[in-house]
């Protein structure tokens, strides 16, 4: 088994999208319920924070800053300057569904799906009887949206094959992982198949890809990491100190570290100090991992 960090930061309610920036040789990660985008030095330790103004679903960086996917729609931060800029709105009913688990192709297009979560009564609630509550993943271009895939219920565990042909994709209630055929010149999806099933936990969350094409899944809910081959079948499970992980990230200047984000909000708020629930986690890689591709919004 591998040594596995607790890093020094506060915990997150639903710790989620963590992204490797080169440039800065930062950790992008979002709380998606205490919403805000967040970023760990692992030189220092440091864990800066920006509060946005809206649930958030996702982070990439970009040339000069980070993309952020809002409930309310698609944005640019500044990071220097504070200013949070509008690109798009969501390209669902935002009463509805709140945007999830999106990040950039090998090209640069930012892909992002959503999870149906109405608004509560009296907020203009969107909880309308017989309403879909299924959406499919979005691709952002030329300041609209493109759907590539059938509606899913929660949309995760979004991550390219290492020349960027194949795509992944989740749904995570479902319990199911899809591939996709992937035309890294166009950006279009298709021929889904059925990659891998998952029946521990609540099912397969983020994931990532490693430099020799196997994909990471956390498994919300199982306390696990689980490393799939290209062919989709399981060859590691990875037992971690928290029951919630959410994501895997590979970092580090060699992008030999797996970072992993993980949420507490499941936990009574009474029993939340003090346990790993929320943390970020660290550990080796046996390989390394896939460069993040800034955005290009």
């Amino acid at each position: 088994m591998p040594d596995i960090d607790i890093l020094p930061v506060d915990a997150a309610l639903n710790g989620e999208s963590p992204a490797w920036c080169a440039r800065t040789r930062r950790l992008l990660w979002i709380d998606s319920r205490a919403p805000a985008l967040r970023r760990f030095d692992p030189a220092t330790g440091g864990d800066e924070r920006w509060d946005t103004p809206a649930l958030v679903g996702a982070c990439a960086p970009t040339a000069h800053g980070v993309l952020l996917a809002l409930r309310t729609g698609l944005h640019h931060l500044d990071l220097s300057a504070g200013a949070l800029d509008f690109l798009a709105p969501a390209p669902c009913d935002a009463r509805r569904f709140v945007l999830n688990d999106g990040r950039c192709d090998p090209a640069g297009r930012f892909l992002v799906g959503a999870m149906y979560e109405p608004l509560p009564p009296g907020e203009l609630s969107g909880a309308i009887p017989g309403a879909p509550r299924a959406a499919p993943l979005w691709r952002y271009g030329n300041g609209g949206w493109t759907a590539l895939t059938e509606p899913v219920v929660t949309s995760n565990g979004l991550a390219w094959s290492p020349d960027g042909r194949t795509m992944y994709h989740a749904d995570t209630p479902a319990r199911v992982i899809r591939a996709y055929d992937y035309d890294p010149a166009t950006g279009d999806a298709f021929n889904p198949r059925v990659f891998a099933r998952v029946e521990e936990g609540e099912g397969p969350d983020g994931a990532s890809v490693d430099r020799d094409g196997f994909y990471w899944s956390a498994i919300y809910g199982a306390g696990c990491l689980l490393r799939f081959d290209p062919d989709g079948k399981l060859e590691r499970r990875v037992d971690l100190p928290v029951r919630w992980p959410t994501m895997p990230a590979f970092g580090g200047d060699d992008l030999g570290t797996i970072f992993v984000t993980s949420a507490n909000k499941d936990l009574p708020p009474g029993e939340r100090a003090g346990r790993p629930d929320g943390k970020l986690l660290a550990l080796a890689a046996p390989v390394p991992g896939l460069p993040t591709t800034p955005c290009a919004p």
